[in-house]
C-alpha cells in the first residue's frame, strides 16, 4: 500500500510560475514540510531521481516535502538566461510563504551543492526562523564553485583545434564586467554569478536555525571529511548551532554520467530527522 502522494503544481512567484512537487501522507497530514533547494544547472537534473527516492523517505519519517524548479529552470517559467541571484532568493521565500498557507508549521530546508549555498544566503538575507538546515555536498564558496564550472567551457575548448583558446580568468573578467558567458549550454547571467562568487558561508549568519545537518559524500575508503568543510562546521559549532557532520562513502550523484543512487545518504539523513 502506498504511503505517499505527489501532487505536482505551480507556486506564483516574482517573475511568474514556479513548477513544484509536493510529497505528502497519504493518510492524514502533517505540519512539518522540508523545502528542497535544487543545485546548480546539468547537478539539478543529474540529481532527480535522489531527490524522490529521499523525498519518499522522509514522508515515510512524518514529513512533507517541497521539491522547486527555480525560475528558468526545469519547467518553471523563464529561460536560464534570464536567472538571477535575487529572483532565485525570491523564488525560496514564494515556497517557504506556500508551505505556511498550507499549515506547516516546523519548515526546514535541504540543499544540494550549490542550492545549500543559496538556502543559507536566503536565511541570512530574510532572516526566517526554521526548524532545520539539512546540507548534501554544500559549496561554501561561491567563487571557487563558479571558476571550476568555467574550466567546463575552457576544457572544451582544449579539445577543439578550431575553437579560441580562453582561460577561466578570462572568463571571469567577462561576468564582472557585465557579459553573459556560455558553459555547456548554459548562458550565464552575470547578475546570477557574480552575487554568487561573492558569498562565503562563513561569513553568512545562520543564527536563526534550530539544528544544521551536514552530509559529505565521497569514494573510496576515506572517510574523513575536507578540511575546508570540517573548518566550516567549527564556525558554526563556535556560534552555538546544534550541527552535525557525516561522512558518507557512495556515489557523487549529481556528477556521475549516468544516473545514481546513494541509499547510505538517504538512509542516514532520514535517520538524523528522527534522532536514530
Amino acid at each position: 500500500m502506498l504511503k505517499h502522494k505527489v501532487t505536482p503544481f505551480f507556486i506564483t512567484g516574482e517573475q511568474g510560475s514556479l513548477f513544484a512537487m509536493h510529497f505528502s501522507p497519504i493518510l492524514g497530514s502533517t505540519s512539518k514540510c522540508i523545502i528542497y533547494i535544487p543545485a546548480f544547472a546539468e547537478e539539478m537534473n543529474k540529481s532527480r531521481h535522489m531527490l524522490a527516492m529521499q523525498a519518499r523517505a522522509f514522508v515515510d519519517r512524518g514529513y512533507s516535502v517541497l521539491i522547486i524548479d527555480l525560475w528558468g529552470t526545469g519547467d518553471s517559467q523563464g529561460e536560464f538566461s534570464e536567472a538571477t541571484w535575487g529572483i532565485w532568493l525570491n523564488d525560496i521565500d514564494a515556497a517557504v510563504k506556500w508551505a505556511q498557507s498550507k499549515g506547516h508549521t516546523s519548515i526546514s530546508f535541504l540543499g544540494l551543492r550549490v542550492g545549500a549555498l543559496l538556502g543559507m544566503d536566503y536565511l541570512h538575507q530574510y532572516g526566517p526562523h526554521i526548524d532545520r538546515l539539512i546540507c548534501w555536498q554544500p559549496v561554501l564558496n561561491g567563487e571557487q564553485f563558479v571558476m571550476q564550472f568555467l574550466r567546463l567551457r575552457v576544457a572544451a575548448a582544449m579539445m577543439d583545434k578550431n575553437a579560441a583558446q580562453e582561460k577561466t580568468s578570462d572568463l571571469k573578467h567577462k561576468l564582472l564586467d557585465g557579459q553573459y558567458v556560455e558553459v555547456s549550454g548554459y548562458q550565464l547571467n552575470p547578475k546570477l554569478v557574480n552575487p554568487m562568487m561573492a558569498i562565503r558561508a562563513e561569513q553568512l549568519n545562520l543564527q536563526t536555525i534550530k539544528q544544521c545537518n551536514v552530509f559529505e559524500l565521497t569514494v573510496g575508503s576515506d572517510l574523513d571529511a575536507t578540511y575546508t568543510l570540517s573548518k566550516w562546521v567549527k564556525t558554526i559549532e563556535q556560534k552555538e548551532i546544534n550541527v552535525s557532520l557525516d561522512v558518507i562513502n557512495g556515489s557523487l550523484f549529481w556528477a556521475t554520467q549516468e544516473i545514481s543512487e546513494s541509499s547510505d545518504l538517504i538512509q542516514i539523513t532520514s535517520n538524523k530527522l528522527s534522532g536514530s
